[in-house]
């Protein structure tokens, strides 16, 4: 995501300000300073930044402290505030009821992804076991209900539309009634867009929310516009009662703290962001944990909520019962499914983004090569046979012709193989102290102090020096350990999920 650029500097004036030898207003100022001009380069308004400046500096009176206040926490808690502030309107979006008809219609101009947005939305709701369904009443557009049927096809969502209707209000009326006799939850009607703000459009608009009575009314902006998306966003609430925002685009474009800001001026809150292409590359939007995690923070509850989603922690569960038991070890196979896990979840970036400390753990531009590098792994193991799969490095000690025979079958060069055989030494560090630990050694909860932090230590002597040190450090890793541990971290449980397994090779 671009705003990880804005993000990253914000972090290093933060830091910049901590690592100072003593935090006086001067100090503050010149974080603030720095701040300033990373927001005006992410196209902030100028207003907006000098209000946050001012707020900021005013409440931080450094000099004036008692001795044993933590400045370095007053200036970071107002700093949150202040940008908080900046992004949050304080108005709550519409929430759809259960067992109710609740009717979504979108607007807004043409290519802003009005289209791709209503089946995001609609996957979304279906996600978390909402009736939903999608209505094309965009007849101004050529090939509108063609692509928004093939994105419901992807969906699974039941869609209406019609190619020799014209009139949009006629068709959103169908819709909307056909859907609610069948009791539909979500039913979310896609309108017609423009390139500019024409006073045909709005007069459609008009009639069609006028005919189907939405419940809300969802602007759909594109980030690239900036600022922009202030007038554009106020155009149309004049036009129509918006009740939230999606900005959309925000994996591509330097301009969308700009948007975000000038769009939340308007008062309309935002409630999704579009982070990329497909159609799961859609998050909910929450003021306190967008800020949290683009200052490296971290967002706990939005990787739980991506964890459980994927289903991952029954497989997980059943990786340590495995572990843990009698004569269970940690295999290939295993750090095979590990890899596919990761896979899953989606972006790296993103996922490493809701970690506390773990923003940059893997290096600026540096996702696409990590994804890369684990599939070479995963394709080095696919020629595996299933005797190596399921061994640990002793096969291979005993047996070395065996890596160059795997280095011909995937095409690599036998350096590959080692640097999976490495990795895999990594992971088994970890796999033998939780088996040291025993299974009851995760539950954290249910531990006094003294043994908690012990287990805490242990699990951080068993992993890479380097990897703990670019983490943070022993202190930042306990503290990731011990906020999982305070949202039920490694005992939630959810249904099991069938993982595909590595291509089977040749038995020997």
């Amino acid at each position: 995501m671009v705003l990880s650029d804005l993000g990253s500097k914000i972090s290093q004036a933060l830091q910049s300000m901590g690592s100072a030898t003593i935090i006086d207003d001067k100090v503050v100022d010149k974080m603030m300073n720095t701040i300033s001009l990373a927001l005006l380069q992410g196209d902030v308004d100028v207003k907006l930044v000098k209000k946050l400046k001012e707020d900021v500096t005013s409440s931080c009176k450094v000099d004036a402290m008692a001795s044993g206040v933590n400045k370095r926490k007053v200036i970071q808690t107002a700093l949150m505030k202040g940008l908080c502030g900046m992004l949050d309107p304080g108005k709550q979006p519409f929430r759809p009821k259960k067992k109710r008809s609740n009717v979504f219609m979108f607007v807004g101009l043409q290519g802003s992804g009005k289209t791709t947005s209503c089946t995001k939305l609609a996957y979304y709701y279906r996600k978390r076991g909402w009736k939903t369904a999608l209505v094309c009443a965009d007849t101004f557009r050529a090939g509108a209900y063609d692509q928004l049927k093939q994105n419901a096809t992807k969906a699974k969502v039941p869609y209406f539309g019609s190619y020799t209707e014209r009139d949009p209000v006629v068709v959103a009326e169908q819709g909307v009634e056909r859907f609610r006799k069948d009791n539909y939850e979500v039913i979310i009607v896609d309108t017609s867009g423009r390139h500019k703000q024409e006073d045909a459009l709005f007069e459609e608009m008009q009639m069609v929310h006028k005919a189907i009575s939405p419940d809300e009314v969802i602007f759909v902006m594109d980030s690239s516009m900036g600022q922009a998306a202030k007038l554009q966003a106020t155009a149309f609430q004049g036009a129509v009662d918006v009740g939230s925002i999606i900005i959309t685009k925000l994996d591509g474009h330097a301009k969308g703290g700009g948007a975000l800001s000038a769009v939340a001026a308007t008062g309309s809150p935002i409630t999704f962001i579009g982070t990329g292409e497909h159609i799961d590359q859609f998050d909910k939007f929450e003021t306190k944990a967008f800020v949290d995690q683009l200052l490296g923070l971290g967002n706990l509850q939005g990787l739980k909520e991506i964890i459980e989603d994927k289903n991952v922690m029954e497989s997980q569960e059943k990786l340590v019962q495995k572990i843990t038991s009698k004569g269970g070890e940690f295999t290939f196979r295993d750090m095979y499914d590990q890899f596919q896990t990761l896979m899953n979840l989606g972006s790296f970036g993103k996922v490493m983004s809701m970690i506390p400390g773990f923003k940059n753990l893997m290096g600026e531009g540096r996702e696409e090569q990590s994804q890369a590098r684990i599939k070479r792994f995963m394709t080095v193991m696919d020629s595996m046979t299933n005797k190596e799969l399921d061994s640990d490095l002793k096969i291979f000690n005993t047996q070395p012709e065996r890596l160059y025979r795997i280095a011909i079958g995937s095409g690599v060069h036998q350096r590959v193989v080692w640097e999976v055989l490495e990795t895999f030494k990594q992971f088994k560090r970890v796999a033998d102290q939780l088996k040291i630990m025993g299974r009851s050694g995760l539950d954290f909860s249910r531990m006094h102090a003294g043994e908690k932090e012990r287990n805490i230590q242990n699990l951080a002597g068993a992993m890479s020096p380097q990897i703990l040190q670019r983490m943070g450090g022993m202190q930042n890793f306990a503290n990731l350990i011990k906020q999982m541990d305070g949202m039920g971290g490694m005992n939630m449980g959810v249904p099991t999920q069938k993982k595909s397994k590595p291509k089977k090779g040749r038995r020997r």
